[in-house]
C-alpha cells in the first residue's frame, strides 16, 4: 500500500509583498506539490480570501541540488 504522505516535500510559504522581490516567509508547508501546498497554508491558517493571491509556495533552495 501506499500513502500519499510518501510523495511529500516541504514547500516555503512566503507571502508576496509590494516592492519587494522577495517577500516575507510564513513557514512550511509539506505537499505533494506548490498548488496544494498553497491550498493547505490557506485552510490550516484560515487566510482571508483576499489574501490567497499574495501567498506563494516554492521548493526550498535548499534541496535544489
Amino acid at each position: 500500500m501506499v500513502f500519499h504522505g510518501d510523495y511529500e516535500v516541504e514547500f516555503e510559504i512566503y507571502e508576496k509583498r509590494e516592492g519587494e522581490a522577495c517577500g516575507k516567509l510564513l513557514g512550511h508547508m509539506a505537499a505533494v506539490d506548490a498548488y496544494d501546498a498553497k491550498i493547505r497554508w490557506v485552510e490550516a491558517h484560515e487566510d482571508r480570501p483576499e489574501q490567497y493571491d499574495k501567498i506563494v509556495a516554492l521548493y526550498p533552495k535548499t534541496e535544489w541540488r
